[in-house]
């Protein structure tokens, strides 16, 4: 596959005006366990990079491929001062037998690089640095994609609502626990009828792994397939602190449940396992559901997003929930999907334990982030 690459890309997608050094080799740098694709990085005859190829494997990863080249086309189109250090779209071909996305290498250290280091997660100053150059990037990203506002009423939350109940149903399935929710969500988001919320571009998968840095900021922002042009800025906000803190104990393996410098990491683990075995769920329910810095970091990441957007920090109760039930259709994983699931149904359960639900629980009696636990 690398050598139909090589000769491709070497004899016929130069483009005019912008010839570089032939490419001579390249290694796999993404494939996971089931993955329908697979992603390359080819460098030139200095061993500089030249282009990163995303190649499917099978013919279900073609949509995925088709829709992250005509995001990264038009977003650069439309905003290009926001696109600054995302990849560039070069080519969409079939090379080989397979449909191949062609993009220019994108130059930084992923965040997760940092993030796995023992004791990073655990320094509220070092997690204080990269919620701050998330919450920088996110801003200017979602400022300069602005294209407009939708109104808050009847017929648009019914349509945000019923739009995911209708695939969820579908596509994962449906309980008594799944209907009260989205039923509660319709009625909460009525109590904000004249809202106007902001049309802004969506990266959607806004979580540590696509976020390359430089030294305090990001340099980059890699894998577009499921941006769009036109969307509601929830996603993105929402994504990034609970990626962030699904993972705090995987620097420690074998620690025993112990999360050095989060004091409420295990807590209500043996009462919450009833929701479900996902290993993410005890950094979610840690995240929103716990007091200490780590939970206040994330609750401010997302009030101050929200406020700079002009939104309403109570939309939180009905598009939380809304961007978890997406999360469980982005991935056909059975693992991902239940998981998040199980992420949804705790949510629902234990509702008035948080601020997302219930800004009067949760949290109050953390410190600002840098200082200690409570």
């Amino acid at each position: 596959m690398i050598d139909a690459l090589l000769a491709w890309l070497n004899d016929g997608c130069t483009e005019p005006g912008n010839e570089r050094p032939r490419l001579t080799g390249g290694i796999v740098a993404g494939l996971y366990r089931n993955s329908s694709k697979v992603t390359l990085i080819l460098f030139d005859a200095r061993g500089e990079l030249g282009a990163v190829v995303k190649a499917t494997r099978r013919p279900s990863a073609e949509a995925s491929l088709m829709a992250e080249y005509a995001a990264l086309k038009e977003l650069t189109h439309m905003a290009p001062e926001a696109m600054r250090g995302a990849p560039r779209p070069i080519a969409l071909e079939r090379v080989d037998g397979h449909l191949v996305l062609v993009e220019s290498p994108v130059v930084g250290e992923p965040m997760t690089a940092r993030y796995y280091s023992p004791g990073h997660t655990s320094d509220p100053g070092r997690v204080a640095l990269d919620f701050r150059a998330a919450a920088s990037w996110l801003e200017r990203f979602q400022q300069t994609t602005a294209t407009g506002e939708v109104l808050v009423d009847s017929v648009s939350i019914d349509a945000c609502v019923d739009g995911v109940r209708t695939r969820y149903q579908r596509e994962i399935g449906w309980n008594r626990v799944e209907e009260e929710l989205f039923d509660s969500l319709t009625r909460r988001g009525l109590d904000f009828e004249g809202t106007r919320l902001p049309l802004v571009g969506v990266h959607g998968d806004f979580w540590m792994g696509n976020l390359l840095m430089g030294e305090e900021r990001i340099e980059g922002v890699v894998d577009w397939e499921l941006a769009r042009l036109n969307g509601l800025p929830f996603q993105d906000i929402f994504k990034f602190p609970t990626s962030y803190g699904f993972y705090l104990d995987r620097a420690y393996p074998g620690n025993d449940g112990v999360v050095p410098g989060h004091v409420g990491w295990g807590r209500g683990h043996e009462r919450w396992a009833q929701y479900g075995d996902w290993s993410n769920l005890v950094g979610f329910r840690y995240s929103y559901f716990e007091a200490g810095w780590f939970p206040d970091l994330v609750r401010q990441f997302i009030e101050l997003q929200l406020k700079r957007a002009g939104v309403p920090v109570g939309l939180v109760a009905v598009f939380f929930p809304l961007f978890l039930a997406e999360q469980a259709m982005t991935l056909d994983d059975p693992e991902f999907r239940n998981g998040y699931r199980a992420a949804l149904r705790a949510f629902w359960r234990e509702r008035e334990s948080t601020w997302l639900w219930n800004e009067d629980k949760a949290g109050l009696n953390a410190k600002t982030p840098g200082g200690k636990d409570s």
